[in-house]
């Protein structure tokens, strides 16, 4: 639920600029303020702005064993700091990097609620 907001508020309101992490990506960024007055920075990277993100997601003794795996796309989440980043490739589990729980995921919720009760928007 909250890549999926994260992603329609990109949809919506987002940034959209040339390069990423990986040759031919595209970032798409969209920064604001929270309730108390802190940044809060949502963007996702990849060849192209994904409509859903994989509904499984890799085990955690899974990933040492592919040091060397790299994610298509990714989305982070910093509410100032980072307490939302997962990566996937399509067709595979995403993997989560970082996850912390916070008032950001309301915020992130209320985000995307506020888009959807304007006419026209997903």
């Amino acid at each position: 639920m909250l890549a999926e907001a994260a992603l329609a508020i990109l949809a919506r309101a987002g940034e959209q600029m040339t390069g990423g992490e990986n040759t031919g990506d595209k970032t798409w960024r969209y920064a604001t303020e929270i309730t108390d007055g802190m940044d809060f920075d949502i963007y996702c990277t990849g060849p192209d702005l994904p409509a859903m993100v994989p509904a499984e997601t890799a085990f955690p003794a899974d990933i040492p064993k592919e040091p060397k795996w790299v994610g298509t796309y990714r989305i982070v989440v910093a509410a100032p700091l980072v307490a939302f980043d997962i990566c996937w490739q399509v067709d595979v589990p995403l993997r989560i990097m970082t996850f912390s729980r916070g008032d950001w995921e309301d915020e992130l919720i209320a985000l995307r609620s506020a888009g959807q009760n304007k006419v026209g928007v997903p």
